[in-house]
């Protein structure tokens, strides 16, 4: 893998590092984990890979977290953050003001079975270091 800065405007750069970090919130209530719905998101590094921002961080609860690779999108609306966690979750945020994450978690069919019907769920995170 060929990591690329060469065309990289500064704007760019210092978005990167606003962007790592550890970010803490919650996720809407769900069956599953209503006892704990904090949720925390360490974003380790990003970089430009052929031309496309790339995240590495673990995503999860206090009680433990798994390795995500996270899609960075900096075009159009701003900066939008998604992943698929390992269940086959779909994971979408918008950064907003530089330290706030917010959007969606879109639950797998079966993870949604037996809920309020809609598989979307919203979450919200604040960058605190």
């Amino acid at each position: 893998m060929v990591l690329s800065l060469v065309g990289v405007s500064h704007a760019q750069v210092d978005l990167a590092k606003v962007r790592v970090g550890t970010w803490e919130g919650e996720q809407e209530y769900l069956v599953i984990s209503a006892e704990n719905p904090k949720r925390i998101l360490v974003i380790e590094s990003v970089n430009q890979v052929d031309g496309k921002w790339v995240a590495n961080g673990r995503y999860g609860t206090p009680a433990g977290l798994v390795r995500v690779k996270i899609s960075v999108e900096t075009g159009g609306k701003g900066v939008d953050l998604s992943w698929t966690g390992p269940t086959g979750n779909q994971f979408q945020l918008n950064l907003l003001r530089g330290k706030h994450l917010v959007g969606k978690i879109t639950l797998t069919t079966e993870q949604s079975k037996g809920g309020t019907g809609s598989r979307d769920r919203t979450l919200k995170l604040e960058k605190v270091n």
